[in-house]
């Protein structure tokens, strides 16, 4: 790996660890600010696209109560070949959560899934989302995420 290779796949890296830990953390407040205008987030049938909806899809989870999560991330890797001023990445994630405040008992991830990135360049030359898809692969018990895959997509909205 040369080092601009490094560099990159550390800059990504880092903003996915900032993504999670902004959503484990501080309920996906500043999360948004992440994604391109047209940035997608999907998750199984579920698709926001630009901060705005993103934005609001965090401050409707937060309405619920108290939710504890943990999304661990594995296998992060740029993909080699990216062009036209879009990269890609891709990883899994593991969900780990529960409707309570810590300390929860401890169970087997809520979900497993399959991560696929597109990233563009903002003006001012930070990465931003325009892809963010989890793909589940394993999906536990936990009500909140099988409510949220069952669902019948969203519209889209022009």
């Amino acid at each position: 790996m040369a080092q601009s290779d490094f560099e990159l796949w550390y800059l990504l890296h880092n903003m996915e660890m900032q993504h999670w830990y902004d959503v484990n953390l501080n309920g996906g407040k500043t999360v948004h600010e992440l994604y391109a205008e047209d940035g997608l987030f999907t998750v199984g049938p579920q698709e926001r696209r630009g901060p705005k909806e993103i934005r609001e899809f965090y401050e409707a989870r937060a309405k619920r109560g108290v939710r504890t999560a943990r999304h661990v991330l594995n296998n992060f890797r740029v993909v080699p070949g990216s062009d036209n001023g879009v990269m890609r990445a891709t990883g899994t994630i593991s969900l780990y959560a529960g409707d309570a405040a810590p300390p929860l008992p401890s169970k087997p991830a809520v979900l497993i899934a399959d991560l696929i990135y597109e990233y563009v360049r903002a003006v001012d030359g930070r990465w931003l989302y325009k892809l963010h898809r989890l793909s589940p692969v394993f999906v536990g018990d936990d009500p909140f995420v099988q409510h949220a895959l069952a669902s019948t997509p969203e519209p889209r909205r022009s």
